[in-house]
């Protein structure tokens, strides 16, 4: 007869073994209580002591109420169950549960348990979601020794710095390909023709030229509705969580979108030219743009993210509000470099190759959070 043993994780360290043992919180922590509460008037941009509340760092003091390494859970609201760490001197707000060891814990490995523990489902039901001390501290966990503990924390740690030198060199290729897109377009840096010559002098011509308001609403309703957003472009509304219900007489209203158009999104004054890569219709609200002339589509793709070009173009409309559709005619004043076609080819490959690194570490990022997941999943009961 084979015997189960039970509260044994998944994965293990090969130089522990037996059961792990049952514990309310309360029982692996010396203090858990909530944090006390500040003014605003107290709060500064500098001082000798951080303020943290339930969302992390919210500035500064000259008072601290902790002087350890905690845990801090969020009590209210949105960051419910929020998890965060301090170290030393600090002053911890109403908004924060403080969690501090006792003999028989490590505060590390209470963080990631509590973190992977997801304490929002314990929140009250109300209209302000909140966390009741009482009822966290009773809440039961299975636990190890405090030596597996220490040796639970310090992989996953090692984990969690690897993660961050991988945020830390996407950050840097980001703030790289920033710097490059303002020396390529304010030609501080040119590219040369294969055979070692200059390229010809840039044109700048107003939007209006280069660019035509295209509305085509010819179709049979069967084409995607598609969506134009500040973070993903163009999409299939349907990808994203966007619920959005449009009557058949409103459908066919909407406008063609086809691959290689630009579209002026209702933001654009926030974050661009969007382009899309995908065929499909859109609101009537919005403003497709079709090339009139010979382009590289990369060059303007990257040229209308440009943060210049976002204010240019944020200044023509002077009082916007929050929502309002930048219009053709607003766009159609501004001038546009137009370089020879090569020139253009060479500043889009230079610019995608950057991406394309950018793409690769995000791609490791996620690898390794998705990695962090599974272990946290197998290396706690």
């Amino acid at each position: 007869m084979n015997v189960t043993v039970k509260n044994i994780p998944k994965l293990r360290f090969k130089e522990f073994s037996g059961e792990w043992i049952e514990n309310t919180l309360d029982c692996l922590c010396d203090e858990f209580k909530s944090g006390k509460n500040i003014t605003a008037k107290d709060i500064f941009n500098k001082g000798s002591y951080p303020v943290y509340g339930g969302n992390g760092l919210r500035g500064y003091s000259e008072q601290f109420t902790h002087d350890d390494s905690l845990v801090l859970i969020g009590r209210q609201g949105g960051l419910c169950g929020n998890i965060n760490r301090v170290y030393g001197k600090a002053y911890i707000s109403e908004h924060a549960i403080v969690i501090k060891e006792n003999k028989n814990s490590d505060i590390s490995w209470l963080f990631y348990r509590l973190d992977f523990l997801n304490l929002n489902n314990y929140s009250e039901s109300s209209a302000q979601p909140g966390l009741s001390v009482n009822k966290i501290k009773k809440i039961t966990i299975f636990s190890p020794s405090k030596q597996e503990q220490q040796k639970i924390a310090d992989f996953l740690s090692s984990v969690d710095s690897k993660i961050q030198v991988l945020k830390q060199q996407q950050q840097l290729l980001q703030q790289y390909k920033k710097g490059m897109m303002q020396k390529l377009f304010s030609q501080q840096i040119r590219f040369k023709d294969d055979n070692g010559h200059d390229y010809p002098d840039w044109e700048f011509i107003l939007a209006k030229k280069l660019f035509y308001n295209y509305s085509n609403k010819k179709h049979n309703s069967d084409l995607p509705i598609l969506a134009v957003t500040q973070d993903k472009g163009v999409v299939n509304r349907d990808d994203i969580d966007k619920h959005i219900s449009s009557s058949n007489k409103s459908i066919a209203s909407y406008k063609v979108v086809n691959k290689g158009d630009f579209i002026i999104s209702l933001r654009s004054f926030q974050g661009g030219i969007e382009y899309s890569y995908i065929t499909g219709i859109c609101s009537p609200a919005y403003t497709i743009l079709k090339a009139d002339k010979s382009i590289i589509d990369d060059f303007y793709r990257y040229y209308f993210k440009k943060e210049s070009f976002i204010s240019q173009l944020s200044m023509t409309v002077v009082g916007i509000r929050d929502g309002k559709q930048i219009s053709y005619d607003a766009f159609s004043s501004i001038k546009l470099p137009y370089p020879s076609l090569p020139e253009q080819q060479k500043i889009a490959d230079c610019l995608s190759a950057i991406d394309k690194k950018i793409e690769l570490v995000s791609k490791k990022i996620t690898y390794t959070q998705q990695f962090k997941q599974g272990l946290l999943q197998q290396l706690f009961v």
